[in-house]
């Protein structure tokens, strides 16, 4: 079983992810990682040097050599944030995973985001007016996607690790 993690940018995704699957004794692997690892370069680096097209199409061709390949029983997949804004991740991610979808407001992850804005490609330059302007942007225009291969959806607002830990692997 692959269980993976989605939702907007900021909302710990890879931190619940890397705890899940530490509380599963399972792999856990971050398809950003895996991109890098692949490309030998960063995600800002292949959002500046290739375009954010060229870093969607990969996403979706690492997330199915991922998902196709795994031999693991279980395994713990962190996405990035647009990934499911692909019809073709979509139908991979309802199909072949169980997605989880880890659901915060706008003031949470303008927060959360104000303070690690530079490290992200699409929010890098935004004053604090325009990062919010955009996340909300953004939000709206990922949330069908999130919505549409969530088995499970999760509360990351004011919920502790812990609490979204327990919600998670009682529902599994």
């Amino acid at each position: 079983m692959i269980i993976t993690l989605t939702g907007f940018m900021g909302v710990g995704k890879s931190t619940i992810a890397l705890r899940l699957a530490q509380h599963l004794f399972c792999l856990h692997t971050d398809l950003d990682h895996e991109i890098e690892a692949g490309e030998n370069a960063t995600v800002e680096e292949i959002f500046a040097s290739r375009g954010e097209a060229e870093f969607r199409r990969l996403e979706e061709s690492y997330l199915k050599k991922i998902v196709e390949n795994c031999e693991e029983k279980v395994m713990v997949l962190s996405l990035g944030g647009g990934a499911v804004m692909s019809p073709v991740n979509q139908t991979l991610l309802k199909e072949k995973t169980f997605c989880i979808y880890l659901r915060a407001s706008v003031d949470t992850m303008t927060a959360r985001l104000s303070r690690a804005r530079k490290s992200r490609p699409l929010l890098k330059d935004k004053t604090d007016d325009e990062l919010r302007t955009e996340i909300e942007r953004l939000f709206r225009e990922r949330e069908p996607g999130y919505e549409a291969v969530a088995k499970l959806v999760v509360n990351a607002d004011k919920n502790s690790v812990h609490d979204i830990l327990c919600t998670i692997i009682n529902s599994i």
